[in-house]
């Protein structure tokens, strides 16, 4: 029997699956993270550690299939990079996403242009991409970046011990902040404003083609035979877009986990300057040529999780049969949702969160159920956003994450943004859309399209369609409270803000 390996190289864990092309999950393996901490708030990963973490997971899985044959390997990761030698050693820790230590270098790209980097990018310049991080260690470790052969994303450096062959994907490179979405190539003219050589920087390939063919040594490392051929993947959240069933304009993602990540797919990028201070991320997609829009709530499930521990008591299960109970608009309660500032329709650090309209009749069912409508609120306001800025209209949505296993939370998803909402099980989606991606390379499936019916077979779905009155009553509070509560408090929390720091720095000094 023949069979895909998917391979999901994730902050906290690195997974890989096998599975038929028809979909079905034969076997899987994971090993955990292994990010180091430092006293000064540092944190890097150590890519052999990565690669040795990666090898194991696939070796796993090969031996659990010793009598069939893979066929081919994909390959998804978090955007992160590694810098390497000319024989493809580390050279230098991998910097993590949320290490702030490049947030200066970051502020630096002001003088170059905010408009004109997020209009090559689609990325605005921040701590997390590429770019400011390479800065960085030419700055801070400058024998380490003279060793440098290559500037290569994760998912391009497991490529490269897998293969010898040094390619990113597209899609990966976008995080970067040097790869020009027009020309789907590295822009010279980044490049040359960061002082860093094009050189350093891989072939860039479009998700799905093959990097190259398992060499001899990661052979004896992975068990997987000679020969194996390797496809690139991409950025995990995008592979599992496409794992979900994501492959043409008007379909969104919505996954909700400690964050939410709101992805629309469409046509042309959306990097037009007016819009670089709604913060979307604009770049190039993993099928048909397409690109995403993505937006972000960044505290989403991660509220209902703090809500959980701080006022401990019941479960996740008790919590929303609470808030079932509840009336549509919760007794007047309502919840902005900025618990770690907001990002998405424009960046302010300095918001905070806020319960709204309590009264001593306030219940625990009120707090849970203002706290789910705060939430998909939210989603709303940037799923219109989203549509206004891309002149296209979304149709329906694609839900994974935590709040996909209620089906409370995804009809009120439905209700409020009046669309349809699909829930698709998919099964460690990011490993499993790489492993379509390899099994569209590898000619297995004719299209995307194509590769979405095979697997449809073996992935439950449920569908929850939008109630019109439900609909109705919720946008009588979007439009005349919730959209009114932001700006209502923005000064209010700009003050806050400002006292908390105050009171740090006045406090005495703790014997």
């Amino acid at each position: 029997m023949e069979y895909l390996i998917g391979i999901d190289v994730g902050s906290t864990n690195f997974k890989a699956i096998a599975c038929r092309p028809d979909g079905k999950v034969l076997t899987e393996a994971r090993r955990p993270g292994a990010t180091t901490y430092k006293e000064n708030g540092w944190a890097e990963l150590d890519p052999m550690r990565l690669w040795r973490g990666v090898a194991a997971c696939i070796k796993e899985v090969a031996e659990n299939l010793p009598d069939d044959k893979c066929i081919g390997v994909g390959i998804a990761s978090n955007g992160e990079d590694v810098i390497v030698d000319a024989d493809g050693n580390p050279v230098y820790p991998t910097i993590r996403w949320f290490d702030t230590r490049t947030a200066r270098i970051a502020a630096s790209w002001d003088k170059f242009g905010l408009e004109r980097v997020y209009k090559i990018t689609g990325i605005r310049p921040n701590p997390v991409a590429g770019i400011p991080k390479m800065q960085w260690i030419k700055e801070n470790a400058p024998e380490a970046y003279k060793k440098a052969r290559w500037w290569i994303s994760i998912q391009g450096f497991v490529g490269m011990r897998l293969t010898g062959e040094a390619k990113t994907s597209w899609c990966n490179a976008c995080r970067t902040m040097a790869f020009d979405l027009e020309k789907r190539d590295w822009s010279d003219e980044i490049l040359d404003a960061a002082g860093i050589s094009r050189e350093l920087f891989p072939q860039p390939v479009r998700s799905g083609e093959c990097v190259g063919y398992v060499t001899p040594q990661a052979s004896e490392e992975t068990g997987l035979p000679i020969g194996t051929p390797v496809y690139a993947g991409g950025i995990d959240y995008a592979c599992g877009t496409f794992a979900t069933g994501i492959i043409k304009s008007g379909q969104l993602l919505d996954s909700t986990g400690t964050s939410e990540q709101i992805v629309a797919v469409v046509d042309q990028p959306q990097t037009a300057p007016q819009y670089i201070e709604d913060n979307f991320t604009s770049v190039t997609y993993v099928v048909n040529d397409k690109y995403y829009m993505m937006g972000q709530i960044i505290s989403s499930g991660g509220i209902f999780e703090w809500f959980k521990n701080t006022f401990p008591g019941a479960t996740f299960d008790e919590l929303v049969a609470e808030a079932e109970k509840m009336p549509i608009g919760s007794h007047g309660v309502m919840m902005l949702p900025y618990f770690s500032g907001r990002y998405t329709l424009g960046s302010d650090p300095a918001s905070r969160g806020a319960f709204v309209g309590l009264t001593r009749a306030a219940t625990r069912g009120d707090f849970v159920r203002a706290l789910i409508e705060g939430l998909c609120f939210e989603m709303k306001a940037i799923i219109d956003r989203t549509q206004e800025i891309s002149g296209s209209k979304v149709n329906s949505i694609y839900a994974i994450g935590g709040a996909a296993n209620s089906p409370f939370w995804l009809q009120m998803k439905a209700d409020v943004s009046g669309l349809r909402v699909y829930h698709r099980k998919v099964h460690e989606s990011a490993a499993f859309g790489a492993a379509m991606l390899a099994g569209l390379g590898s000619g297995i499936y004719e299209s995307p399209e194509d590769a979405v019916a095979k697997v449809s077979e073996h992935i439950p779905e449920t569908v929850y369609e939008p109630d019109a009155a439900r609909h109705l009553t919720y946008m009588k509070i979007y439009e005349k409270l919730y959209t009114q509560m932001y700006p209502a408090l923005r000064q209010l929390n700009e003050g806050i803000t400002a006292m908390q720091e105050d009171l740090a720095d006045d406090a005495p000094e703790q014997e």
